[in-house]
């Protein structure tokens, strides 16, 4: 009895076209399932950077933001992970919601657009009576001091995505 190769050769050009077969219908399931999925809903693109720690003039502080490029947005589309650089477990995050403090404000005439080139701020909840940035959350209070660095992370609230993120040393 003779065995010859071309046997063997058309059954590993089987299972090679059965596996490619397969990985096709597996790449269109993910693209449909992906692809329905998600919504109408295009996250915010910006890049946001701190410029400065300045005192406002409630007497508290605030950090000054710049729309350096991407998408205008409004302020209430926007949520606020702060932390300190030097501590992880320490975080908060803040947003406008109705009926509670608006911590970000906007230089605009409304108060909530933001334009490409504009600057708006974050406020905190402290005094100015010590050197110090502070929040009040849910979690509890939140103070970044002199010398340290607040981390940011701005994320969009409509669709959960990161917007932006960095950090800036806490100088009065």
């Amino acid at each position: 009895m003779r065995i010859t190769c071309e046997e063997a050769v058309s059954e590993v050009i089987g299972v090679m076209l059965m596996i490619s077969v397969t990985l096709v219908i597996v790449g269109l399931v993910a693209v449909y399932a992906t692809g329905a999925a998600s919504g109408d809903e295009q996250p915010i693109r910006a890049s946001l950077l701190a410029s400065e720690v300045a005192q406002g003039g409630d007497g508290g502080y605030q950090v000054v933001f710049e729309h350096m490029a991407g998408d205008p947005f409004t302020l209430d589309q926007l949520e606020v992970s702060l932390g300190i650089r030097d501590d992880l477990a320490q975080h908060i995050v803040v947003r406008n919601d109705p009926g509670k403090p608006q911590y970000l404000q906007s230089y605009a005439e409304n108060g909530k657009d933001v334009l490409l080139g504009d600057r708006f701020v974050l406020c905190d909840d402290g005094d100015g009576s010590k050197k110090e940035l502070s929040w009040q959350g849910d979690g509890g209070a939140f103070t970044v001091e002199e010398g340290h660095y607040l981390t940011y992370r701005f994320i969009d609230r409509r669709t959960g995505a990161p917007v932006s993120s960095g950090e800036i040393a806490v100088e009065m």
